[in-house]
């Protein structure tokens, strides 16, 4: 949970849950991403703290009513379906944080779900992509040696010629050329620019 969704359950405006209870909270409850600009909390240990029980829910004799709860999940502890970050994602993956995006938009990893304003993994996800190997990414398109591929036919347009001879008679301008045919400022720049190199 985020400091916005605590606020939310008390039925609180963020500011002032954060004035009135903000403090409080954070000495006690201890954040899951520490170090990043958002907080998250775990929701369990949210919700005992608002409800104002204890965590554990039995409260043992080494942790005092003062002092920072044990985090919810010990570290080391994972779950499948936990929601990584970009960072944390590539971390699983031994990548940068920018390939994990890359790799999302081309296909080769799950595009991710999005939750307050940021793109997550599960786990499983990320251990999958990572445990498949160096399979070649699996994206679809066209493949090497694909006749498409080659490059463009250079298009012929009777316009060009048209415009260079227009121009021995008299110059022309951006807007005489866009008028004439019917053509956008930029296309009508596009076609002149062209017309010159032909003179």
């Amino acid at each position: 949970m985020t400091e916005d969704d605590i606020a939310a359950v008390t039925g609180l405006p963020v500011h002032t849950w954060r004035r009135r209870h903000g403090a409080a909270f954070r000495a006690r409850v201890p954040v899951v991403n520490p170090g990043e600009r958002l907080r998250l909390y775990d929701e369990e240990q949210a919700r005992a703290f608002m409800s104002g029980k204890t965590w554990p829910t039995k409260a043992t004799a080494e942790t005092g009513d003062d002092e920072q709860w044990p985090t919810a999940v010990p570290q080391g502890a994972e779950h499948p379906e936990d929601l990584l970050t970009d960072k944390e994602t590539a971390n699983v993956l031994g990548v940068g944080d920018s390939t994990v995006r890359a790799y999302a938009t081309t296909g080769y990893l799950p595009a991710g779900i999005e939750r307050h304003g940021r793109t997550w993994w599960p786990r499983r996800v990320a251990e999958a992509r990572r445990d498949a190997g160096g399979q070649h990414h699996a994206t679809p398109g066209r493949k090497p040696g694909d006749p498409r591929n080659r490059a463009p036919r250079p298009r012929h347009d009777s316009r060009i010629e048209e415009i260079a001879e227009l121009t021995t008679r008299a110059p022309l301008t951006t807007a005489d050329v866009a008028r004439r045919y019917g053509v956008g400022e930029r296309t009508a720049q596009r076609l002149l620019a062209a017309a010159r190199t032909r003179t």
